[in-house]
């Protein structure tokens, strides 16, 4: 009988131990988790510190054709007249993201302007009667 109480006591201390692993984090009184970070970040090394900066640097940057295609976009659209940029953003907001896509590989083919103005009427035409229609 006491054997069996001596095993079923060990189990539950050893069943405790393992389902509060980890439990720390959640103790109101232990340390938080910026001086968790503090102190990780004091431990890595000069280098090891700098190659993280550098690695997290990399994952904000956006790729160079990217980056060219996006400001060409910005470029396009800010010299628009006001009241074609507002028109836009309503059509804009009316399109799905597959309609957004398509328009996007259609001004990216288009190699002039007149082209890439064809293109922008005819999806303004399209979505402005929906907006006309649904206000």
């Amino acid at each position: 009988m006491v054997a069996r109480k001596l095993a079923l006591a060990f189990c539950a201390i050893g069943f405790l131990q393992t389902s509060f692993a980890g439990f720390e984090r959640f103790w109101i009184f232990s340390k938080d988790a910026n001086s968790q970070v503090n102190e990780t970040w004091d431990n890595l090394s000069e280098d090891e510190q700098k190659a993280l900066i550098k690695r997290y640097q990399n994952l904000k940057e956006i790729p160079a054709d990217q980056n060219n295609s996006l400001q060409q976009r910005m470029d396009w659209f800010t010299q628009l007249p006001e009241q074609d940029k507002q028109k836009m953003r309503e059509v804009w907001q009316q399109m799905s993201t597959t309609e957004r896509n398509e328009l996007r590989k259609k001004m990216q083919k288009a190699s002039t302007s007149d082209q890439r103005n064809e293109i922008r009427e005819e999806y303004m035409q399209k979505y402005q009667t929906t907006i006309v229609t649904s206000h």
